[in-house]
């Protein structure tokens, strides 16, 4: 589906490379592209579309090499959506997207045909007619995915496909996803800094950081190769000499009442027998921890300090109606909310008022 070799894009010849020397090739599937934001993720997206020239290097998008003076024919075979809309406010989702149609090549009737398939597919046949202007960011996102999908293209490139979504449209775009691989049979380049975005729907990923490439391969072979990480147990807790000679398999991470948790330098269980042998300690369990993949990747991007790698996980979703907790009073105070007026009493539970003053009585009044 897509390969390069030493791909090297500068976007000016005396600044830094963007991408450094990347060699990958990509089979057909829904591919995570994976990396903090200024990992070179959309500058690998716009190198692979044509819409940059790569400075060193080649590669190929289904069999079309980059930069080939026919690969303005490609982009009939391929699709965009950008992370960034530039929608015409005032135009129907339908107008828009029938008239990328013909900007696709499409003829105009099949341009509006299509416009209504894809329409459909993306669930905005109800609102198609309406103006962008009144959509939410979910329908705006999937008006970005019909007008990438209106002629039909072999592989899409979604640049963050779930910005500015809630858990509910984030969960509703990516079953489109998985759609559009599943039922139109369509490869997807997904990038993307939310891993548990890339974890659910990606069957291969690529990791960027820095313009370079990391690690990349089939999900399950990423965390076969990367998750090192095993509880070892023991008859009797290990005397201080054993503790420390426990550097020669790996990372101490936390030790406790003849339970280790380290991280193998060496994915080999085979040598943690052969050390506990050798150190004359009776093994009694060893039990792979598996890792949750942003754990994972993030040792793998910044072994040494996990914050500030500008990767995070999927943001939790919100506590449903019936769960959330009401706001205590002063939170409430100088945040622009209001809390909820009480509910007026009924007559037989009213209070009688207090005695006023008579609006005749000179001196009541005086006084107030």
């Amino acid at each position: 589906m897509i390969a390069f070799e030493n791909l090297e894009v500068r976007y000016t010849a005396t600044a830094t490379p963007a991408l450094k020397g990347l060699t990958l090739s990509l089979e057909r599937g829904i591919v995570g592209l994976l990396g903090p934001n200024g990992a070179g993720k959309s500058t690998l997206l716009k190198a692979l579309l044509g819409l940059l020239i790569p400075s060193r290097g080649s590669g190929t998008v289904l069999g079309v090499p980059l930069g080939a003076a026919g690969s303005s024919k490609l982009r009939s075979r391929i699709g965009y959506m950008p992370e960034y809309d530039a929608l015409i406010e005032d135009a129907s989702a339908y107008e828009q997207v029938a008239f990328w149609g013909e900007l696709s090549g499409l003829a105009p009737e099949a341009a509006r045909d299509r416009a209504h398939e894809v329409l459909y597919f993306v669930g905005l046949d109800e609102s198609r007619y309406r103006p962008v202007s009144g959509y939410s960011t979910g329908m705006r996102q999937r008006v970005k995915l019909a007008q990438a999908l209106v002629h039909s293209p072999e592989l899409i490139f979604l640049d963050e496909p779930t910005n500015g979504l809630d858990p509910d449209g984030r969960r509703r775009m990516l079953d489109l996803v998985l759609r559009v691989h599943a039922e139109l049979g369509t490869g997807v380049i997904l990038a993307s800094h939310l891993l548990g975005d890339v974890e659910r729907v990606a069957d291969q990923l690529v990791i960027l950081d820095q313009g370079q490439i990391k690690a990349a391969g089939s999900m399950a072979g990423l965390r076969k190769a990367l998750a090192k990480r095993v509880e070892l147990r023991f008859l009797d807790p290990l005397d201080g000499a054993k503790e420390a000679a426990l550097s020669d398999l790996g990372t101490m991470l936390e030790a406790r009442n003849g339970l280790y948790d380290l991280e193998l330098t060496e994915a080999d269980p085979a040598g943690i027998f052969r050390w506990a042998q050798l150190q004359g300690a009776t093994l009694v369990q060893v039990t792979p921890r598996h890792d949750r993949l942003d754990e994972v990747l993030l040792r793998a991007l910044h072994p040494d300090a996990v914050q500030g790698s500008g990767l995070r996980p999927t943001p939790p979703e919100p506590p449903r109606l019936d769960q959330a907790k009401p706001a205590p009073d002063d939170a409430i105070r100088g945040s622009g909310l209001r809390p909820t007026p009480p509910e007026l009493l009924r007559p037989d539970q009213a209070k009688p008022a207090p005695d006023v003053p008579s609006t005749t009585d000179s001196s009541a009044l005086r006084e107030c």
